[in-house]
């Protein structure tokens, strides 16, 4: 039932994301080679360097893996969990890129001296919300995989009731955790409660933190939790428009950003006066 105007909309969208995935392959590649022509390469980073090369070759082979599973024999979609996967590469780069940056803005000595001071509590706790909020974002890939955020429209409950009426129905039973969109779509929503509660818990923990930079850190990856769990809701209201799903996945790019930098502040504090300053 496509017509010729809708292939072509969503034939350049595919066009589109792969030339530009080359040319970020050109631009590691030209960076990368310019670097080590100029014995520019930090020490130590060579090996981080390659990294990312190599995660970016890894993404291109998953986003092949994941095209090819759309063109199977009844097959009208791609398969979600290889959606998940290949979302899932692209935070993984993405936040060792982030990571990268934030290390080598500081020198190694500053870097040194820094983490003397740092406070495990909070480096500990906004690890793990880092991981869960990775977590959350392979099971929101598979919300989109299947189209799950279009069947129940209503919060905070889902068809009337606290779980979704169908959330059992497929056979086999581990199905209904990849191919169910009540099923997925319930756990995405309880993952994000969850998510929520640990994030106000390393907020609480901040509060006690000496350090004000780490404070303010922790404030900002607790605002973005907040945003992003509203752009969540408005988009389930509204059936998931690809607007809206757009902006739900880019404020999660935002917000493991953000709290990769509480982490990293809480890992190597930065200096502070007796005044605070």
């Amino acid at each position: 039932g496509m017509s010729m105007t809708e292939f072509q909309f969503i034939y350049w969208w595919e066009w589109g994301h792969r030339q530009w995935a080359r040319f970020l392959g050109v631009v590691w590649a030209v960076g990368f080679l310019g670097l080590l022509a100029t014995r520019s390469v930090p020490t130590g980073w060579t090996g981080r360097l390659v990294l990312l090369g190599a995660l970016g070759g890894l993404q291109g082979l998953a986003g092949w893996w994941m095209v090819h599973s759309g063109l199977a024999p009844g097959m009208f979609d791609v398969a979600s969990y290889r959606l998940a996967i290949h979302l899932g590469l692209a935070f993984v780069i993405l936040a060792l890129m982030a990571w990268y940056i934030l290390t080598l803005g500081r020198s190694e000595a500053d870097l040194i001296a820094a983490r003397r001071d740092g406070d495990r509590k909070i480096y500990g706790m906004s690890t793990g919300l880092l991981h869960l909020s990775l977590v959350q974002i392979l099971i929101g890939a598979l919300v989109a995989g299947i189209d799950a955020g279009r069947s129940y429209t209503d919060w905070p409950m889902m068809g009337g009731q606290f779980l979704p009426p169908t959330m059992w129905d497929l056979e086999p039973f581990v199905r209904n955790f990849f191919e169910n969109a009540g099923t997925v779509q319930f756990i995405h929503r309880m993952t994000g409660y969850l998510l929520l509660l640990f994030a106000i818990g390393l907020w609480m923990a901040s509060r006690r933190s000496s350090r004000n930079a780490t404070k303010r850190a922790v404030d900002w990856t607790m605002l973005m939790v907040l945003v992003q769990m509203a752009i969540g809701i408005v988009t389930v209201l509204n059936a998931a428009p690809w607007t809206w799903a757009i902006l739900h996945q880019f404020g999660a790019v935002v917000l493991i950003t953000l709290i990769l930098r509480a982490r990293f502040l809480a890992r190597y504090p930065l200096p502070q006066s007796v005044r605070g300053a």
